[in-house]
């Protein structure tokens, strides 16, 4: 087991002042905490778009960068969208914090894989301090810890779980194609 701050390095969002409006014609994408869904996945459909300029750059996400829901009841991690899908920069609020792995050592599929087991979730819960809303601080999260295996071994694990996805989207597919079946073929049967 190693501590996330020895593989990745862990940052806070942008802190707005006051609330976000959005504008259209912004230069910078924001990653909201009502933009992660309960499934760790990313409502890309609804990102503000706001006008922020250079003073932003240091904040802005990266394709390897993990963003972990830091606050509320549930916390999780999960894969933000890049620039070349926003067409603009992207940067996430404070309360949100951005995991960049060391990728010497871990890669990010992994990491936001690892992030995300009931074992590692269990121990995050050890460092989440509040009462009526639960957060984890930065300091605090890179005490977590999670299992380090070799480079290889990470990226036949990411396999291993992208193949489960995908197998599961097939079966989705098959229970609603059945289901399509069976009800034209009642119906079939019923009109004769």
């Amino acid at each position: 087991m190693i501590k996330v701050a020895d593989i990745a390095s862990i940052r806070n969002g942008y802190a707005f002042r006051g609330r976000i409006e959005s504008d259209p014609n912004g230069d910078t994408r924001v990653i909201q905490a009502g933009d992660l869904a309960q499934d760790a996945t990313l409502d890309t459909g609804k990102l503000a778009c706001v006008q922020l300029g250079k003073k932003v750059e240091r904040y802005h996400l990266t394709e390897s960068d993990i963003v972990y829901m830091a606050r509320g009841q549930r916390q999780f991690a999960c894969r933000p969208i890049s620039e070349a899908v926003t067409g603009k920069p992207v940067i996430t609020t404070f309360g949100l914090l951005v995991i960049t792995p060391d990728q010497r050592k871990a890669t990010a599929d992994y990491l936001h894989w690892a992030l995300n087991t009931p074992q590692v979730q269990q121990s995050v819960r050890v460092f989440t301090e509040g009462t009526s809303i639960r957060f984890i601080s930065e300091k605090n999260f890179g005490k977590v810890e999670i299992p380090l295996p070799k480079l290889d071994t990470q990226q036949n694990i990411t396999r291993l779980i992208a193949l489960q996805s995908k197998r599961q989207q097939l079966h989705e597919k098959l229970v609603q194609l059945d289901s399509t079946l069976v009800q034209t073929t009642a119906w079939s049967l019923a009109t004769e």
